[in-house]
């Protein structure tokens, strides 16, 4: 295939340019992409030292990213970057990185968790960006429940299920685990804004699932009834980077497609 196939279906499709954020690094940030043909294509969560090198090693032509190169503008090269940007001259190698609108897309990271969750979909949750562009970047859902299930629904069987379906030994919550819960928003990223929470129970929602819990939301829910669940992002992000491999793989079934694990970056001391 050409570059310029994946890229028009990544940002058309499976990871829309639209929904890209301002400060976001979304799209090719290395590497000349005109009329350049793909053979072989790397999906990782993060790039790594790791993961370039095995890139390198394995000629690789693209490398689909979901965080780029650079999260900031540079102020300055530190010596990690400048080995990352040493080892990418060895091979042509282009990199397009998701980034934030991966989050929103359809079969995104929020659609997986609630994939995942066995939750049902009522509605999107769209977030306003500086330009005014609406965002779906959240999934407003039902709780819905196993054959051996029984209601009502609480804060605790949810907690369970995260815990089960994406192997977490902890989970950090706000809310009362007794507190039955109906419907849910699941954010698969962070919001830093008490305005969305506000927005979000305006959607009769009992509880947000997201990637990240700050102290000032936590007291903000703990006040308003709204409880908190921070999954793991890492694991979230990771399966659905997975998804996007698979189905990249059934659509361009000639060229080869290779998956590079990252590893977390926060680890837990038990």
């Amino acid at each position: 295939m050409y570059l310029e196939e994946i890229v028009l279906l990544l940002e058309n499709r499976l990871s829309p340019r639209t929904f890209e954020f301002k400060n976001d690094f979304y799209g090719i940030q290395y590497g000349k992409g005109e009329n350049k043909v793909i053979k072989k294509i790397l999906i990782t969560l993060d790039l790594t030292i790791a993961s370039i090198h095995f890139a390198v090693k394995n000629k690789i032509n693209l490398i689909i990213t979901l965080q780029g190169l650079l999260n900031n503008p540079i102020m300055r090269f530190n010596q990690h970057l400048i080995n990352k940007l040493t080892l990418l001259t060895r091979q042509p190698i282009t990199i397009f990185a998701l980034n934030t609108s991966f989050i929103a897309a359809e079969g995104g990271i929020s659609d997986t968790i609630m994939e995942a969750l066995y939750l049902k979909f009522i509605n999107v949750f769209n977030i306003n960006t500086d330009t005014d562009e609406r965002i779906p970047i959240g999934r407003i859902c039902q709780y819905r429940p196993y054959p051996h299930e029984k209601q009502p629904f609480r804060l605790e069987d949810i907690i369970k299920r995260i815990k089960t379906n994406f192997e977490l030994s902890r989970l950090p919550y706000v809310g009362n685990l007794k507190k039955e819960i109906d419907n849910i928003c699941v954010i698969g990223g962070e919001i830093n804004s008490l305005k969305h929470l506000e927005e979000i129970q305006q959607f009769n929602c009992d509880c947000l699932i997201s990637g990240k819990i700050n102290h000032f939301d936590a007291i903000y829910s703990r006040d308003n009834g709204l409880s908190l669940i921070e999954i793991s992002h890492y694991k979230s992000a990771t399966m659905a980077m997975k998804k996007l491999f698979n189905l990249l793989s059934l659509e361009f079934p000639r060229d080869n497609f290779f998956f590079f694990p990252s590893k977390n970056p926060i680890q837990v001391f038990m």
